[in-house]
């Protein structure tokens, strides 16, 4: 009798997630959405080049589908605090599925415009600025706490794989199809998250909003107590530091590529998604590996990893050798990713998190000043010159935040 109980606690493993049936709704809106992300970014990029010839051009469109993350995510976690997230995530979704359809139509009737795409690509921008403080928030609730590492592990994983494929397919699909086709698919995917949002059920709240509390009350709260734990400001740093410094390196892929391996599209696809890839491989490792305390180890060593990866890819002049470098930062990736918010969410109290994650969703958004930084670098010297110097100013940023805070390291 002994060994069959002995048998069962074995058997209820990471891969036990996956009978929880919300955890597997929010995987799967995360995974789909995480999918058309990509999709999207890449035709946009694409189909605005054609039509403007200009690569500042195409990263302004790119800054208008991130700007709602940095300009609506605190507000939205403090909003969202005292109402049922489950609705929240409908409404996210079927603004998502909206906004594609908007541009598969115009795009079919040919009225579709560059001032037009940017302003449907910044409403959709708003159904992004809510993954973390409502559907990341929903994930923390859904999950036991001993779980919630594996769980982000497995999301961070599907969303790499999504980040893995997403130059490949995203460019055979608008060759094909063209921007309306790509915009269709788009909405039928977006309309599957729909679907599986519906089935959501709303979080069981033991915490109620203080009475007479508004909006800027709970802002203030939000940061107030963000400030109080250290793990969680040096979070915030640090995922400000590597969105300023090292994520906007995607921005200016294609001209490293060209400048420094002459490197034809293809080519140019396959070293867009090594990072993806190398992420995917990590993600999937800590789904199984990771264990509550070596979480905040794992988030540094990620942070660290992923800066070096680009330092060294940045120096090379071997493609394969740039390629592997690459498959090493998105390991740190990974580790990066999965602990960012598992450790806000493992510091934060159920009540504060939708407010704090909405914090976090902030610091991310401010990588579009990266896009544009690293851009204005590139333009100035090179883009293996650009890469170099924010990834190293990026390191030094993190031995400071280390030193600052070392409750991160332990």
């Amino acid at each position: 009798m002994e060994a069959c109980v002995n048998c069962s606690k074995r058997s209820a493993g990471p891969l036990s997630l996956f009978a929880n049936g919300q955890f597997v709704r929010l995987w799967a809106i995360g995974g789909l959405a995480g999918a058309m992300r990509w999709l999207e970014i890449l035709v946009i990029g694409i189909y605005t080049f054609q039509i403007s010839n200009s690569p500042f051009v195409v990263s302004l469109m790119l800054v208008a589908r991130m700007a709602p993350m940095v300009l609506f995510s605190t507000v939205v976690g403090a909003f969202v605090e005292s109402m049922d997230r489950r609705h929240i995530q409908i409404g996210a979704c079927i603004l998502m599925a909206l906004g594609a359809g908007s541009i598969a139509a115009t795009a079919a009737t040919e009225i579709i415009n560059l001032p037009l795409l940017a302003v449907i690509a910044f409403l959709n921008g708003l159904g992004w600025s809510m993954e973390f403080p409502v559907r990341r928030a929903l994930l923390g609730n859904a999950v036991e706490t001993k779980w919630l590492g594996n769980a982000m592990s497995f999301d961070t994983a599907t969303n790499s794989a999504t980040r893995m494929i997403g130059p490949s397919i995203g460019g055979a699909v608008y060759q094909i199809l063209g921007l309306e086709g790509a915009y269709v698919i788009a909405t039928f995917v977006y309309a599957l998250t729909i679907i599986f949002a519906l089935g959501l059920t709303s979080p069981q709240s033991s915490y109620v909003t203080k009475r007479g509390e508004n909006l800027l009350s709970r802002l203030r709260s939000g940061v107030s107590y963000a400030r109080r734990n250290h793990v969680i400001t040096s979070v915030f740093v640090i995922t400000v530091i590597l969105n300023l410094f090292a994520f906007c390196y995607a921005s200016i892929i294609p001209v490293w590529a060209v400048e420094s391996f002459q490197a034809t599209p293809i080519l140019v696809g396959l070293l867009a998604s090594a990072e993806g890839g190398g992420a995917f491989l990590g993600a999937t490792i800590l789904a199984f590996w990771a264990r509550p305390k070596y979480f905040q180890r794992v988030f540094l060593a990620g942070a660290i990893l992923f800066l070096s990866g680009l330092l060294i890819a940045s120096k090379l002049t071997l493609y394969g050798a740039a390629l592997l470098a690459l498959f090493g930062a998105g390991v740190g990736i990974a580790a990066f990713g999965a602990m960012q918010s598992t450790l806000v969410l493992k510091e934060t109290a159920p009540e504060f998190r939708s407010r704090v994650m909405g914090v976090l969703a902030a610091c991310i958004g401010t990588a579009p000043f990266g896009v544009l930084n690293i851009g204005w670098i590139a333009e100035l010297t090179s883009a293996g010159t650009a890469i170099a110097l924010t990834s190293t100013l990026g390191l030094a940023l993190i031995v400071f935040v280390t030193w600052r805070w070392p409750s991160i390291w332990r």
